[in-house]
Parts: structure tokens; sequence; C-alpha cells
């Protein structure tokens, strides 16, 4: 092997040398800028991940409580809707018996009897009056009109948080679009592990490239070293063996590739880090916006709240006043049934003292006759004790023997003694059956 042909073979393996190692040190380069700018990622997703996590946490437990909110605004609403409906069925149902009792009233005519007594005693009465024309039904008109109102007012509550619940409903879908609409990214799963998988994952892979770098550095050095010798003589140049510099020079190739291969992985390593930043920082922003927007947001669900509570106190004081109406619509109903129902008694307790005073007169008339009676056998006696006896004695001595027997009689005492109405029978059994069949 020629010396020219040598050096001519020393200087081909040291051009292909240097351009590997040229090639290999941009690769490396390359390798630690990816990795040095790797590192700076995970500072920023190390950094960012709590804070998204707690802002995350707390946008998810305040839409929660706002969910809650509604679910409960809604409850109530369906409560309310329902006692709303009792509230007027039980009013309905209390006009109807007025209203009932009221016809009755006005069908159940006065006897014209008592009409008559009553004339007589100097009361003004009008032909064909009932038990309807002796009261007032506008303490009853105004007491349903109050309690109608009573209930209008919680109605108008009612709607109006109706439509604070359809609010609490927007507000919490927006939040939620707005939740949804940030980046796809599991706060939730641990960053521990992701961040030193990639570390390991790029330190391997350089580390790699640094050893094949080294064996590069070195074959140029010793390609460097070959040629320096052969261009010192003949002799030098002739006991050269670039068989293994030659060798090594077929390896550059695939040397060259795993460098190129290396530094894809720790791009690729590099762009998974980055796109996590990325998302990290986009999340953050989204984030932001909607942490922002449920601050906006608390204040209108605390205004909801307290219009809330004053409803419901508001409710409370109308339902109270709802229950009294009602006590006293009841109390009436029941005191004009009473009423109805005692006019018939009235008609028995009539009767009955009709024939108590039948019974009264009859008792007076055998007494006087009996009294009578007893005068008239008296008067007699003294008739005859005054032929045998009496004439024979002087006045002087015995005046009062002369005197009248007493007058024995009945009085009635009473400031006013009047007729008692005379009922028809057929009027008195129909308040008899009227009594029977309300018992």
């Amino acid at each position: 092997m020629s010396v020219t042909y040598i050096q001519q073979e020393l200087v081909t393996l040291l051009l292909s040398a240097k351009k590997a190692l040229s090639q290999g040190r941009d690769m490396c380069s390359q390798a630690r800028m990816y990795q040095q700018s790797s590192e700076k990622h995970i500072e920023t997703i190390e950094r960012i991940h709590p804070k998204l996590l707690f802002i995350d946490n707390h946008i998810t437990l305040q839409i929660q409580d706002l969910d809650n909110m509604r679910e409960y605004l809604i409850s109530q609403n369906e409560s309310r809707e329902s006692k709303n409906k009792e509230r007027e069925a039980k009013l309905q149902s209390l006009t109807i018996e007025l209203t009932n009792i009221f016809n009755l009233l006005k069908e159940c005519k006065i006897d014209k009897e008592i009409l008559k007594t009553n004339e007589e005693r100097g009361i003004q009465c009008q032909t064909g009056a009932t038990l309807f024309d002796y009261i007032s039904d506008q303490s009853i008109i105004e007491l349903q009109r109050l309690a109608d109102d009573q209930i209008g007012e919680i109605e108008s509550i009612h709607d109006s948080l109706v439509n604070q619940t359809k609010n609490v409903t927007n507000i919490i879908q927006e939040l939620q679009f707005a939740k949804e609409n940030v980046p796809s990214i599991s706060l939730h799963d641990s960053i521990s592990t992701f961040a030193p998988e990639k570390n390991q994952l790029q330190e391997e892979e350089s580390q790699k490239m640094a050893d094949m770098l080294s064996s590069l550095t070195e074959h140029y050095d010793q390609v460097e070293d070959a040629t320096r010798i052969s261009q010192t003589g003949p002799e030098e140049c002739a006991k050269l063996d670039i068989t293994v510099l030659k060798a090594d020079d077929g390896q550059l190739p695939n040397i060259t590739e795993n460098l190129r291969m290396g530094l894809d992985v720790v791009i690729s390593t590099y762009d998974d880090i980055y796109d996590r930043a990325v998302i990290y920082l986009r999340t953050k922003e989204e984030l932001t916006t909607v942490f922002n927007q449920l601050e906006q947001c608390g204040v209108v669900a605390e205004t909801v709240y307290d219009k809330l509570m004053d409803a419901e106190s508001e409710i409370k004081e109308r339902e109270e006043n709802l229950t009294d109406f009602f006590e006293q619509l009841r109390s009436l109903a029941n005191w004009y049934r009473r009423y109805a129902s005692s006019y018939n008694h009235l008609l028995l307790e009539i009767d009955r003292r009709e024939k108590a005073q039948e019974k009264r007169d009859k008792l007076r008339a055998e007494t006087l006759q009996k009294f009578n009676a007893e005068y008239t056998d008296e008067l007699q006696e003294r008739k005859s004790w005054t032929v045998q006896h009496g004439q024979y004695l002087p006045e002087e001595l015995c005046s009062f023997i002369n005197d009248s027997p007493p007058v024995l009689t009945v009085t009635i005492k009473n400031d006013k003694v009047a007729r008692i109405p005379k009922l028809s029978p057929s009027t008195v059994q129909k308040a008899l059956a009227e009594v029977h069949s309300n018992n």
C-alpha cells in the first residue's frame, strides 16, 4: 500500500470523521437545548398545576352549591305550587259551602205566625221574610276577598321564585358550558410521575448521544493523529495500519442515524412536555375566565338567596293570615249552619211553650174552680153561723165576725203577657223532621 494512497485514504477518513463529529455535536447541542427548554416547561407545569387544581375544585364545588340551591328552589317551588292548589281548593270549598248555606237561608221563609206576633209587639217585618234577611253577608264577602288576595300574593311571590330558579339554572348551564370548553386535561392525575418519566427519558437519550459523540470524537482524534503521522515521512506513513479506522468509518452512518433517532426521542419528549405546558397555560386562562365569571355569578346567587329568605318570610306571614281567614270563614259557616238549625229548634220551642201555656191555663182554670167552690162553702158556713148565733150577739162585741171570707185567685206574674204564635201541625212536623235529619 503506497504512501500516497494511505495519505489520500486518511484525508477521506478525516473529512468523514469531521463531518460526523460536526453533525453529532450539532445534534447533541440541539438535544441539550430541547432538554433545557423541557425543564423550563416542566417547572411551569409544576408551578401551575396546584393552582389549576385549586381553581378547578373551587369551580366544581361552587357549581355544585349552585346546583344544590337550584334543586332546593325546584323542590320548594313544587311544594309551594301544591300548597297553592290546596289553598285555592279550600277557599273554593268554603265558598261553595257558604253559598249553599246562604241559599238554604234564602229558601227558609219565616213562619207567618211568627211575623204576625212580632208585628203585634211592634217589630216591623216584611212579608215573605227569610232567615237570610236577618243576617249580613258583607263580612263573608270581605273575608273571601282578603283570602283570595293573600293567595294571589303568594302566587306572585311563587312566580318570582320560579323566575329566580330559571336564572340560577341558566347560570349553572353557562358555567358548565364554559367549563366544558376548557382544554381537556385530567388535573386530578398526579403530575409527580409525568415530569420524572419525561426527564429520565431525555436524560437517558442524551447520555446515549453523549456516549456516541464521545465515540465520534475519539474516532476523529485517531484519524487526525494518523493523518499527522502520515505527514512526518514515508517511513512513518508506511508503518500505519488504517484498517481499524476504515472499519470505524463504516460505522459512522449508523452512529449518525442513532444520534438522529436519539434527537428525535428528545424532541418528541420535548413536544409532549411543551404540549402539556401549552394546555396548562390555556387551561389556566380558561379556568381563570370561568372563575371570574363564577365570582360575578356568586353575587347573583347571594341576591337570589336574599330574595328567597325574604320570600319565605313573606309567604309565612301570608300563610298565617290565610289560616286566620279560613278559620273565620269556617267558624261563620258553622255559625250560619247552627243558625239555620236553631230556627227549627225555635219552631219546636214555640210549639212546646204553646202546649205548656195550654197546660198552665187548664191548671189555672181548675185551680180557680176549686177556689170558687171553697169560697162558696165558706160563705155558706158563715151565713149559717150568723143565723144560729150571730144575731144574738151585740156587734160591738164581735164586729169582725161579719167580715166576708177572703177570695183566692191565681195571678200571672209577667211584665209582658202576649200570645205565643200558633204554629200549624205541618210546620211543627217539618221542623221536627229537619232536626232529626241533621242529627
